[in-house]
């Protein structure tokens, strides 16, 4: 039985983990022949030696599937993007003002997901990874509501301690989520938080 380290809250070996395991960032090529694609950035940044990762609550706008959720920087391909960190890249920029590529790093990719509910639109996201530039002004868009950040730690901590929510005429359904002081961080974004704090446990 391993026991826990407190140690691995510490930035430095956090992202020495990531190097170890996340999936390299060379196979993210486009293929929206075959399905529709989209790229989101789990965005790391040191505080005191403490990780800390960022999350947004999109705008409420009329039509869009994630209206309102927490996720994270994200969105669909553009026809002039080379590859997947460019999309990534460009959405985070676009959304919250950050430039990855202005001392920061893209260090690797989680595993591809899909929305597991017919209820929203068939498409592709890759999550990739990425070291905040030491010096960032957020600058959110239209599209983002907020942004705030919150520790890995806490993360690790609380787990999947929360839940969301919705009704289908009598029926209830609930997901497993992590708990913000924003609100419940559910979906897929929970998937990808998931999926992210397997690597560094």
């Amino acid at each position: 039985m391993r026991l826990y380290n407190p140690a691995m809250r510490d930035f430095e070996i956090i992202r020495r983990r990531l190097d170890e395991r996340l999936l390299p960032p060379d196979k993210v090529s486009i293929e929206i022949e075959r399905i529709p694609q989209a790229a989101v950035t789990v965005i790391l940044h040191e505080e005191s030696g403490i990780a800390r990762l960022m999350i947004i609550k999109r705008a409420d706008r009329e039509g869009d599937p994630w209206s309102g959720h927490l996720a994270l920087p994200g969105g669909r391909v553009h026809p002039e993007d080379a590859d997947l960190i460019a999309t990534a890249a460009r959405e985070t920029h676009e959304e919250v003002g950050m430039n990855i590529f202005d001392g920061g790093k893209f260090l690797g990719r989680l595993p591809v997901l899909a929305p597991s509910t017919p209820r929203l639109p068939p498409i592709e996201i890759t999550p990739l990874v990425a070291i905040a530039p030491p010096e960032f002004n957020l600058e959110l868009s239209h599209e983002v509501a907020s942004a705030f950040w919150v520790t890995v730690d806490y993360l690790k901590q609380q787990g999947l301690s929360d839940h969301y929510s919705m009704n289908f005429g009598s029926h209830t359904q609930k997901w497993p989520a992590y708990p913000s002081g924003e609100g419940p961080i559910w979906g897929i974004t929970e998937r990808i938080l998931t999926n992210f704090l397997s690597l560094i446990d």
